[in-house]
C-alpha cells in the first residue's frame, strides 16, 4: 500500500518533469553526503529529459579537475564545447593524467554557443571559469523557450561566505534572476554536499530540496533530521530521499544506478596556462 509521504514524493517528482506554462520552470538543490547519489540524480534527470522532451536544449556545467559524470549517462548522448582561448585538455585519470583525446566544439559567445548546442542531447559547456554560469543563466532567461540546466556541485557556482565585489554578485544573481526561473521556462537542477556551502541569497531561490542520506535539512525544513538518518542507502536498488517543497514533502526512491564507465576516466583541466581569473564578466557579443 502507498504512504502518503510516498503519493506526495511522486507528486513532488511528477512537479520537477511538468511542462506547464502555469507551474513554470522549476529550480531543485540536491544534497547528501559523498557517495549518496546526487550527481546519479543528474543524470536521471537528465535521461529522462532527452527522452521525453527530445526537442529542448539541456546545458550541463561539470567540475574541473574531477572525473567527469556525463560518461555515466546512460543514454550516451553528449556533446562538448568549450570556450575558445581557455587552454584546456581532457586528461586519462587510468593513464597518469595522460592527454586524451575527446572530440569537442570552441564557441566564442554565448550566441554562437546556444546556436550550436543540440537539443535532445547533453550540452556539456567548459567556459574556464565555472562563475560564467551566472551569467549564462542570465542569458537563457531570455531565450524564451524549455531549456535545461545542470550543475553539479552548484557551491563552486554561487559558494558561500564571499565579500566585497563576489558577494553582491551572487546576491545580485540570486535575488534578481534566479527568482525569475519560473517565470521564464527554465529548469535548473543543481547539487552540493551540504546546503550551507552556497550562499544563503542563492539557496533561498531553491523550490524543491531533495535530501539524500548524509544530509543536513537545517532549521527551516519541515524534513526532521532523524527522517533524513533513517533514509536507505543500496548498491543495488538505489537510495531513499526526502523532496521538499514550501514546507510540503514527502519520500521516494531513486532506483536508477549510475556506475562509473571505466573506459571514461577522464578529466578536464588548464593545460599549464594558469587557472582563470576569478572575475565575472559577459560573453556576450564578445568576438
Amino acid at each position: 500500500m502507498t504512504s502518503k509521504l510516498e503519493i506526495i514524493g511522486m507528486e513532488l517528482l511528477k512537479r520537477i518533469h511538468l511542462h506547464d506554462y502555469d507551474s513554470g520552470g522549476v529550480f531543485t538543490l540536491t544534497t547528501g553526503a559523498q557517495g549518496s547519489a546526487k550527481s546519479a540524480i543528474l543524470l536521471s534527470f537528465t535521461d529522462y529529459t532527452i527522452k521525453h522532451h527530445p526537442n529542448e536544449k539541456i546545458f550541463w556545467s561539470e567540475c574541473y579537475k574531477a572525473p567527469l559524470q556525463i560518461f555515466k549517462l546512460k543514454t550516451k548522448k553528449y556533446d562538448f564545447y568549450i570556450k575558445e582561448d581557455t587552454h584546456l585538455i581532457f586528461r586519462e585519470r587510468n593513464k597518469k593524467l595522460e592527454q586524451k583525446k575527446i572530440p569537442y566544439t570552441f564557441f566564442k559567445t554565448y550566441d554562437e554557443l546556444y546556436e550550436l548546442s543540440k537539443p535532445g542531447r547533453a550540452n556539456v559547456v567548459f567556459f574556464g571559469n565555472r562563475l560564467y554560469w551566472m551569467d549564462y543563466i542570465e542569458y537563457l532567461l531570455e531565450i524564451g523557450e524549455w531549456t535545461h540546466i545542470f550543475i553539479d556541485e552548484f557551491s563552486e557556482i554561487c559558494p558561500a561566505y564571499q565579500s566585497g565585489d563576489m558577494w553582491k554578485r551572487i546576491k545580485d544573481f540570486s535575488n534578481m534572476k534566479l527568482k525569475d526561473i519560473r517565470k521564464c521556462m527554465l529548469n535548473v537542477h543543481t547539487n552540493t554536499q551540504q546546503p550551507p556551502n552556497i550562499d544563503d541569497s542563492a539557496r533561498k531561490q531553491v523550490m524543491i530540496n531533495i535530501f539524500l542520506p548524509g544530509a543536513r535539512p537545517g532549521k527551516n525544513s519541515r524534513v526532521m533530521q532523524k527522517a533524513v538518518d533513517n533514509l536507505t542507502q543500496d548498491k543495488v536498488y538505489g537510495n531513499s530521499a526526502y523532496l521538499d517543497s514550501s514546507g510540503k514533502f514527502g519520500r521516494t526512491q531513486f532506483t536508477d544506478i549510475y556506475k562509473p564507465d571505466r573506459k571514461y576516466h577522464i578529466d578536464i583541466t588548464y593545460n599549464g596556462m594558469g587557472e582563470r581569473p576569478y572575475l565575472i564578466s559577459s560573453l556576450k557579443g564578445e568576438t
